[in-house]
């Protein structure tokens, strides 16, 4: 009886193990799907030479940011919506801050005690950094939202951590 108990549990486990690898691999290959999508649209719309990273962002609406190079040349960002309802918006990375400079104005601002990442996103039409921070009591995580133009602060928002 013991050694039934045993194998029903070991089939359980990986039937579960299974179906757990499935659901992840087919998530990632539709993320990856989409990004594919979005970077053929980024250079069809606005007639990129090339593209260098796109990656998802998730924010009111799901937009894809796709880096790359313009037929002049030029290291553009396009930021694309996975909806059509939005508007797919084209900038010069010469036209906004950099990722260093994004963090330089949240350490001046805010001085955390850890930055955990930086990541290009876009609301209302509006392209912008996201900085995501730990604060020095180490009790918020604390979302930074800075104009990619500008440099100026948008928003934050913090979420407590549990103790």
């Amino acid at each position: 009886m013991k050694k039934w108990f045993i194998g029903i549990v070991v089939v359980v486990c990986l039937v579960a193990g299974w179906q757990t690898h499935s659901i992840y691999k087919a998530a990632v290959n539709d993320v990856q799907a989409d990004e594919k999508k979005a970077s053929a649209k980024a250079k069809e719309d606005f007639n990129l030479k090339s593209v260098t990273s796109t990656q998802a962002y998730f924010g009111d609406h799901t937009f894809y940011v796709v880096e790359g190079t313009n037929n002049k040349n030029e290291d553009v960002i396009a930021w694309v919506p996975k909806s059509q309802k939005q508007k797919a918006v084209l900038k010069k990375v010469a036209d906004g801050i950099t990722k260093e400079q994004a963090i330089e104005i949240v350490q001046r601002d805010r001085d955390p005690k850890e930055i955990k990442s930086v990541r290009l996103g876009i609301e209302n039409e509006k392209p912008l950094w996201e900085v995501t921070y730990i604060d020095q009591e180490e009790k918020h995580l604390t979302y930074y939202y800075l104009d990619f133009t500008s440099g100026e602060f948008m928003k934050r928002y913090s979420l407590t951590k549990p103790e």
